[in-house]
């Protein structure tokens, strides 16, 4: 989901990969893997870069979603702790 959400910000493969530090053939594929998975096509490309089809759109939702989800499920605890000991 990250190479998708980078990509669709980026507007571009090899700048997604750039922000990414990922190589560029790396992130064709897995976006060509994505699409084949889904059997919907995500991006429009042109010369001018890619931007998102409306089903594109439909996941970038999707993606920012369950990525912001993953990562306030990866913070620390700490506030959390400190309100439980408060109670105590």
């Amino acid at each position: 989901m990250k190479i998708f959400q980078a990509v669709a910000r980026e507007g571009s493969i090899s700048k997604a990969a750039l922000s990414l530090n990922y190589v560029q053939s790396n992130v064709t594929a897995r976006i060509k893997q994505l699409e084949t998975q889904l059997q919907v096509p995500l991006f429009h490309r042109s010369n001018r870069g890619m931007s998102l089809t409306p089903a594109g759109e439909n996941l970038l939702g999707y993606a920012d979603r369950i990525l912001e989800l993953l990562y306030k499920q990866s913070r620390p605890r700490k506030w959390v702790t400190h309100q439980l000991a408060c109670f105590v």
